[in-house]
Formats: structure tokens, C-alpha cells, sequence
């Protein structure tokens, strides 16, 4: 038969190790998220300095470096895995310890005095639940606002509103490496499809787009593009980004499209921006198949101003007329749908996007 006092004391030893080594675990942690955030920031670093390399056409260079920075955010699930189990298993252990030494040690009847004792053991409870939160959080970034100032996750690099809000990364930049171009292609004898190209995927903006011939009005399309391109079969984390995406923005009548040349223009609004960039493309028909001829002209819109709230957007000053902005505007929604009409040009005429983006 054990002696109740030295019985006691080793359980207490027990306990103070199993959490001495749990904190050992937490420095463990620390250390392995440390050198990661370290290699992630020049990751980041140098993604954001390509930006502003818009003369050249380096996307490739940026896609390499979303991948390689996704490759580094990842933290293998194995590992991850037991690690949690390890934090779950120790807290478990030390908490029935904690009950028994209690139990071994009580010699009164359950009264007001006990819980007061016990608050000291619900507060260290709480912290270790809370610790073992922290920890779970750095081991798995994921979906979580801890780690999320540090090293966004690797779908925030294709966001142009994060990468313009948070980074202060000129939007012009970032969409120029994009290389954004326009095609309308024949799906059939009556209707043919408005197709935005970006060579890399860059998203989480409001467009509006106007396309006309001999300054006549069209086409008009609006809404807010967010890209998912689903999970990794292997980690089961996001995709952060594709090369080659063709983003539908709505089908127009053949009959309409009747003219040699187009212009098309394209106005984004990102979050965190009070100007819109705009784009202007000019189209050619070839066949059934109407592309851009040359490069597009490039500008931030300063004569209009627009500010988001509560996933609405807002026309705060409109000083270059843009036709129809005015009166859509009021059913701005940003609720990741797409829009367009052929006629009339309001709300009711507005008919939304299904088909999914996909990559060529």
C-alpha cells in the first residue's frame, strides 16, 4: 500500500513534467513557425517587387512563386496531426491528475469553500485550452485571423483587393501582369460569349464592362469576380492560382455583333481603392471570332470616384460619364454573381452568368 502524501507528491511531479513538456512542445512550435514565416515574408517579398515590373511579361515568374510559397505555408498533416494529438493527449492526462489529486485530498463535504478552491483549477484549465488554441492555430493557418497578418494564405495572392489594401500594391500593377484580353466567341447560330483571359488569375474585384460599335451601346456586364478552383487532391488545401483562365462574362446576339470593330471598355473596382481602373480594348471580327487588336489602353478613371459598403458599391462622384453606371449602380451587389444584358439596360433586362470559369 502506497503512503497518501508521497502517493500525491509523485502525481503532482507527474503533472508539473506532463505541462513542463507541453510548453517544450509549444517552443517547438514557435521555432518551426518562426523560420516559416521568415522564408514566407522574402517569399512575399520578392512576389511583391515583380509587380512593378509591368513592361515585362513575367507571370511565369509570379506563378512559380505562388507555388513556392504555397509549397512552404503548407505544414505536412502528418506531423501537424500528431502534434495536436500529442497537446490533446497531455492536457487530458494532466487534468485527471489534477481530479485525482483533488479527490485524494478532499476530506470535507462538497461546499461553497470547495468550488473556490477549484477556480484556481478551472483558470490554469482555461489557459491550457486556450494555449493548446494558439497552438493548433500556427500548426494550421489556414482559416484562422493568428497567423493571417504574417503570411496570408496563398489564395490572397491573387486577391487584388488584399494585395492593394493590406500591401499597398498598386492594383495597375498587379493587373497589368495579369494581361487581361477580351474575346467573343460563337456558341451557336444566334448567341455568342463575352470572355475575359487573364494569362495569370488574379481576382476578388467588381468589373464593369461596355462593349459598342460605332458608339452605340451593345453589351453591358457587371458583378464581382472570386475564383475557386477547389482543393488540392493530395493536401486537400485551396489552389492559390492558374495560369490561362477564361472568365464568362455573359452571351450577346449574333445579330448585334454586325460591325468590322469594337471597344470595349472595362472599369474595376477593387476594396480599399476610390478610383477605378479602367481598360479600353479595341476588336476586330475574324469569322466567327471577334479578339483584340493590340495591346490595351491602361489608366486609373481619377474623374469617378466609389467607395465599398456592407458588399454594396457606392457611385460617390461620376465626373467622366460612363453610360448606364449611374442607374445600375443602385443593384452593385457584391455577392460573387455576374450580370449582363443586351437590352434594355436596367435591372430588369439583367440576366446572370452560370457558366463556370475555367482554364484553356
Amino acid at each position: 500500500m502506497f503512503d497518501d502524501q508521497s502517493y500525491l507528491r509523485v502525481l503532482t511531479s507527474i503533472s508539473a513534467a506532463l505541462t513542463t513538456l507541453l510548453g517544450s512542445v509549444g517552443i517547438f512550435v514557435s521555432l518551426t513557425v518562426q523560420r516559416r514565416v521568415e522564408r514566407l515574408q522574402d517569399i512575399l517579398e520578392e512576389f511583391l517587387d515583380l509587380s512593378y515590373h509591368s513592361d515585362t511579361n513575367i507571370t511565369g515568374k509570379m506563378y512559380k512563386l505562388i507555388e513556392k510559397y504555397q509549397m512552404h505555408y503548407l505544414f505536412p498533416d502528418t506531423p501537424g496531426k500528431l502534434i495536436v494529438q500529442y497537446i490533446n493527449f497531455s492536457i487530458l492526462v494532466v487534468v485527471i491528475l489534477w481530479a485525482a489529486i483533488l479527490a485524494a485530498g478532499s476530506y470535507s463535504p462538497v461546499n461553497i469553500i470547495t468550488f473556490l478552491y477549484l477556480i484556481p483549477i478551472i483558470l490554469g484549465l482555461s489557459i491550457m485550452i486556450f494555449y493548446r488554441h494558439l497552438l493548433k492555430n500556427a500548426i494550421y493557418p489556414f482559416g484562422n485571423n493568428l497567423m493571417s497578418p504574417l503570411i496570408p494564405p496563398p489564395v490572397f495572392l491573387r486577391s487584388v483587393s488584399y494585395l492593394s489594401r493590406y500591401v499597398n500594391v498598386s492594383v495597375k500593377s498587379i493587373l497589368r501582369q495579369a494581361r487581361l484580353r477580351l474575346l467573343i466567341k460563337n456558341v451557336g447560330a444566334e448567341m455568342a460569349e463575352v470572355i475575359l483571359k487573364e494569362e495569370i488569375s488574379f481576382d476578388d474585384y467588381f468589373y464593369y464592362l461596355l462593349l459598342s460599335a460605332e458608339k452605340e451601346t451593345l453589351f453591358v456586364a457587371y458583378g464581382e469576380l472570386e475564383i475557386d478552383f477547389g482543393k488540392e487532391s493530395i493536401t486537400g488545401k485551396p489552389i492559390p492560382a492558374a495560369k490561362n483562365v477564361s472568365i464568362p462574362l455573359g452571351s450577346i446576339p449574333t445579330n448585334r455583333l454586325i460591325a468590322d470593330s469594337f471597344e470595349a471598355r472595362l472599369f474595376i473596382f477593387p476594396r480599399g481603392e476610390k478610383h477605378p481602373l479602367e481598360y479600353v480594348f479595341t476588336l476586330q471580327k475574324h469569322g466567327e471570332i471577334i479578339t483584340m487588336s493590340g495591346d490595351p489602353e491602361i489608366s486609373v478613371s481619377y474623374m469617378n470616384t466609389y467607395q465599398i459598403e456592407n458588399n454594396r458599391l457606392h457611385i460617390v462622384g461620376e465626373n467622366a460619364e460612363i453610360p448606364y453606371l449611374r442607374e445600375l449602380s443602385q443593384h452593385f451587389v457584391i455577392n460573387k454573381a455576374r450580370f449582363s444584358c443586351c437590352e434594355p439596360f436596367n435591372a430588369s433586362g439583367m440576366i446572370e452568368c452560370k457558366e463556370d470559369i475555367y482554364i484553356d
